[in-house]
């Protein structure tokens, strides 16, 4: 038995397990922009509603945290919304930001969801859910969630 373990933990990385982690060495910029907007999309669409102030709100977020401009916004949210509509779950985008960014540019994005969840000033059952499963996505504990949630919440009051 001891020694079917120490097999097991020694067996390399199969092919597969190497392309997946060369395709996340290989990302760029504009992919780990999509994931997030991917990722506001289906924040927006929680609520199965994607009104047109929670598209202004993406684009403004989009502009301020990544200096994009109005052509190379429409084309990213153009090109994410057919990979949300496609894509079953938050995990693959997740995986992304949880790879590619620090602890301080997650709660960035967490905080950007929250923004977009809160734009029509109404945090339903669906959206207030999407949250919770965001933050364990993205490793950011209750805690942290909950003093971000609660600053974007302030922020929007006043």
């Amino acid at each position: 038995m001891i020694k079917f373990l120490k097999k097991l933990f020694k067996n390399k990385p199969s092919d597969d397990d190497k392309k997946e982690d060369q395709n996340f060495q290989d990302l760029t910029d504009s992919d780990i922009i999509e994931a997030v907007t991917v990722m506001l999309l289906r924040a927006a669409n929680i609520d199965g509603n994607k009104d047109e102030k929670e598209i202004i709100l993406i684009k403004k977020l989009l502009n301020e945290q990544f200096n994009l401009n109005a052509q190379e916004i429409d084309s990213i949210i153009s090109t994410s919304s057919k990979k949300e509509e496609e894509s079953a779950d938050l995990y693959q985008w997740s995986k992304i930001v949880n790879e590619n960014y620090s602890k301080e540019k997650k709660n960035i994005v967490f905080g950007m969801m929250c923004e977009i969840v809160n734009a029509d000033g109404i945090i339903d059952p669906f959206e207030s859910n999407f949250i919770r499963r965001l933050s364990g996505l993205l490793y950011i504990s209750d805690k942290e969630a909950g003093i971000i949630k609660k600053k974007i919440l302030e922020s929007k009051e006043t």
